[in-house]
């Protein structure tokens, strides 16, 4: 038998690496809701990985998402109603927002340091020490860009 090809999803990397991550994601958001954070699994969760500890200007996290400023601030008001994060005035533009995690956010952070460490640990027994090791070498070498 052949086999068909898609032409719009031609098998390639891109296609692979896409799908990896979205393996990763789904592993990761079942942990998050064993451990109480079902809003992981939401689209609002997608603004968690560009908040710092300290805090991260509003439109600054627009701006490295790469989405409206307008998205961005529904994303924050739902993490904001929910308990996650709060806004603060940002003292070097009266207009702006410092977006801050709250105790319960940071709580779902340390929670989100320990499943990263369970899925990475489930990753290491599915492809074996030497894969596993050879898989996180690639991935830094792509996630670090073309080198000069």
């Amino acid at each position: 038998m052949v086999k068909k090809v898609d032409e719009f999803r031609p098998n390639h990397i891109g296609w692979l690496l896409w799908d990896a991550a979205a393996a990763w994601k789904a592993r990761f958001a079942a942990g998050m809701i064993a451990h109480g954070h079902g809003w992981y699994a939401e689209a609002r969760s997608s603004v968690i990985p560009y908040i710092r500890k300290e805090g991260t200007r509003q439109a600054e996290i627009a701006a490295r998402m790469g989405i409206s400023k307008q998205a961005v601030q529904q994303l924050v008001l739902d993490l904001e109603q929910a308990g996650i994060v709060q806004r603060k005035p940002d003292p070097a533009d009266r207009r702006g927002k410092i977006i801050t995690f709250t105790d319960a956010g940071l709580a779902a952070q340390r929670d989100s340091a320990k499943v990263k460490l369970a899925v990475e640990q489930e990753l290491r027994q599915q492809l074996g020490k030497q894969d596993f090791e050879a898989l996180h070498r690639i991935l830094g070498k792509i996630g670090s860009g073309p080198q000069e």
